[in-house]
């Protein structure tokens, strides 16, 4: 009786299963081998992926740094001629601190500065356009919106700039009609001379419905409510219509009095000449907020380039964070700085 396979069978089963464990392992390296190339290829589309955002949000980054540049090269120049010094707009908080630097400016060379800004600074603003809206073609499209707000603020600045020029060369004139109201005022007495006689004329002309007021008091309580209001219309059509009466007066002529001349000085003439005070107070004050009208374009218009200089850069630095995936750089404020300071964006995405 034999016993286990017949000859050479032990041999066989040996080969068989040694075959079937090699085409295990070479199954199993097959699998292993797909499993690391399609891994592979995880690893390479995640790293190109991130390769192409991080490009992507350079070119964000580089642009608005050639804005900041381009900003800081050509605005500035025309903000220094403006100002008068090296000014970074960035650190105004408001319009009457540029109003604040402006008229400063104006009172180092008050006899020169509107020619100035015609001649000098509006060229530059014009040269800044020109620059700066051949930039805007070459932004990227997230770009482009706050820079066509920034564009469309520079022909509103030049305007006006160009209007407050033009007016800057009153203010000499009526700073000199103030001033006769003061010296021909000073001069008013009972007497009839060139002096009082023309100041009762300005007073006829200046005051409405002068005869219904009993008293210098009715006078003084007129000025006061008037040019607490708004004193600037008011002191505009009294310097338009009857600073003519008491601008050049000859002191030598023979005195030609008013029908109404002993009547008003009875009522509005007192020794201490409260008027004065009066008439001074609403002069200042009206000359002051000429001041701020007469800028007023031009600081809403330069209101609106800073607001949109601030958001080119805060564009691009939001736009190249929310391309790597990062989070969405703070805001700092500090005293006496703008929200978005200018210069070159964040930092660069990383590799």
């Amino acid at each position: 009786m034999s016993f286990g396979a017949g000859p050479g069978g032990g041999m066989d089963e040996y080969q068989r299963l040694m075959a079937e464990r090699n085409a295990a392992q070479k199954k199993k390296r097959m699998v292993l081998g797909l499993i690391a190339v399609a891994g592979i290829g995880a690893v390479g589309y995640y790293v190109m992926s991130n390769r192409k955002k991080n490009e992507g949000a350079q070119k964000i980054l580089d642009a608005g740094g050639r804005f900041a540049e381009r900003d800081k090269q050509d605005m500035g120049a025309f903000w220094t001629c403006v100002m008068g010094t090296d000014t970074d707009v960035g650190m105004f908080q408001n319009a009457d601190q540029i109003q604040m630097k402006v008229e400063s400016a104006y009172f180092t060379q008050q006899k020169t500065y509107s020619d100035h800004l015609t001649t000098e600074c509006v060229p530059k603003l014009e040269g800044a356009r020109g620059a700066l809206s051949g930039l805007a073609n070459e932004m990227p499209e997230p770009l482009r919106p706050p820079l066509e707000k920034y564009v469309a603020a520079l022909p509103k600045m030049q305007e006006g700039l160009e209007s407050y020029a033009e007016k800057l060369k009153s203010r000499g004139a009526t700073k000199d009609v103030d001033g006769s109201i003061q010296e021909v005022g000073a001069a008013f007495t009972a007497e009839v001379t060139p002096e009082s006689g023309a100041f009762e004329k300005f007073l006829v002309c200046a005051i409405p419905d002068l005869d219904k007021k009993k008293d210098i008091q009715g006078v003084l309580e007129f000025l006061a409510e008037t040019c607490k209001k708004d004193p600037v219309p008011f002191m505009t059509k009294v310097r338009a219509d009857c600073g003519n009466l008491v601008q050049n007066v000859d002191k030598d002529a023979k005195p030609s009095p008013s029908k109404t001349f002993k009547a008003n000085v009875k009522k509005f003439y007192e020794e201490q000449q409260r008027q004065l005070q009066a008439w001074e107070w609403c002069g200042k004050k009206s000359r002051k907020g000429k001041k701020v009208l007469d800028l007023e374009a031009f600081l809403t218009a330069a209101g609106d380039y800073i607001e949109a200089r601030g958001e080119v850069v805060k564009t691009a630095r939001e736009e190249a964070a929310r391309m790597t995936g990062q989070p969405l750089p703070q805001e700092k404020k500090k005293p006496g700085e703008a929200d978005e300071p200018p210069g070159a964006p964040a930092a660069k995405p990383g590799k």
